[in-house]
């Protein structure tokens, strides 16, 4: 669609007289340009204002005006760029001083000795020893793995490696010059990395229909504490990786977006599960996001009560494309608010997550998002 074409009709669908028109027509092809325009969703040759047309030609004509409002002023959309910069965030501000003060502490330095030379020596075995794994495909370590100068065998890309992947890492681990006075050489410190969480069900829960936890770190911490076989076959997981005799196995899980509500869940979901299977003294765990998204985002949808009306509607939400199994396992009074009700106004440039609100992602036949989602179950 061009650019004249796609004024025309925005204009007739918003009922907009030249004035109006030409003040809304810059901002839009300014949001287009600087963001929108790239979202890897759309079809070939589509574009931010065209896709803005068919959506708001597809909501009621009494609330185009709300709906126009809330792209307008609610949106935060989240390019490449900015979640690039994230995750090369996520090494300089979270990473590297952990491993530093690591370094002091086993070199019985001060930590304003960061830059003494036996601190920088011991800060390289300490950053060799760190296990990196990624929690999804959005992870994105392959850029962390670059701008922070790891090795290839300490990344993993998934949490479920075979046998002889592991062997290998452990391998190379102990063939490192730098850790040729370490007998036996372990890793020492996991990093978990993943993009995005907005509930953090996907992390870990607990399901009352079967009375037990599930998600990624629930699996992750059985593979790192698992004894090494199963009906007398040796199996090699994740605990390979660690010295069978460290007192306390450490974890850091890695964000470089996440919500409030996201960071309480996980905790509070971690730590009971570590109880539940007397793991609390085993493992240590601590939370760290580059960028948080405060509640006052989604309380600012939930107490607009002219955008909620908009949101409920039954022209507005598609029931049979948004609802589904693994929708169904958070909150869903409300479904029109997003995957557990997070009534989020969250683009991110690769793709929407589901906890953001369906009118902007739902993509049926007679209603179309304005940033459609694909599935990615």
């Amino acid at each position: 669609m061009n650019s004249n074409l796609a004024n025309q009709l925005l204009a007739s669908i918003m009922n907009w007289d030249a004035k109006t028109l030409a003040s809304e027509r810059a901002a839009l092809e300014f949001m287009g340009s600087m963001k929108y325009d790239a979202y890897d969703r759309y079809m070939p040759g589509m574009r931010f204002m065209s896709s803005l047309v068919q959506w708001l030609n597809d909501i009621e004509e009494g609330d185009r005006d709300e709906a126009y409002k809330f792209i307008k002023d609610k949106l935060v959309f989240i390019s490449s760029t900015q979640m690039n910069y994230l995750v090369d965030l996520l090494y300089d501000s979270i990473i590297r001083p952990i491993l530093l003060n690591m370094a002091t502490v086993e070199t019985g330095m001060p930590s304003y000795k960061c830059s003494n030379r036996v601190v920088r020596r011991r800060f390289e075995i300490e950053k060799r020893s760190a296990l990196i794994v990624g929690l999804s495909d959005g992870a994105h370590t392959d850029i962390l793995r670059r701008s922070a100068g790891f090795n290839n065998e300490q990344v993993l890309t998934n949490y479920y490696p075979d046998g002889k992947k592991l062997e290998d890492m452990l391998e190379e681990l102990r063939k490192d010059t730098r850790l040729q006075d370490i007998k036996n050489a372990y890793f020492r410190r996991i990093f978990l990395i993943d993009d995005f969480t907005a509930s953090g069900k996907s992390f870990i829960r607990y399901d009352k229909s079967d009375k037990q936890y599930h998600g990624k770190l629930k699996k992750i911490i059985d593979e790192l504490c698992s004894k090494g076989s199963e009906g007398g076959q040796e199996i090699k997981h994740l605990g390979y990786l660690l010295d069978p005799n460290q007192d306390k196995i450490h974890i850091d899980i890695l964000f470089c977006i996440a919500t409030e509500k996201a960071r309480t869940n996980i905790k509070n979901n971690l730590d009971d599960y570590l109880k539940s299977v007397n793991r609390h003294d085993k493992v240590e765990f601590n939370i760290h996001i580059v960028q948080l998204l405060e509640d006052k985002l989604s309380n600012d949808i939930k107490n607009d009560n002219d955008l909620l009306e908009v949101l409920k509607k039954e022209k507005h939400f598609v029931e049979e494309c948004v609802i589904s199994k693994s929708y169904k396992v958070g909150k869903n009074d409300n479904p029109w608010l997003g995957f557990d009700e997070c009534a989020l106004p969250v683009v991110l440039a690769h793709n929407t997550p589901n906890n953001s609100l369906p009118i902007i992602w739902q993509d049926a036949e007679r209603f179309h998002g304005l940033f459609p989602r694909i599935s990615r179950h």
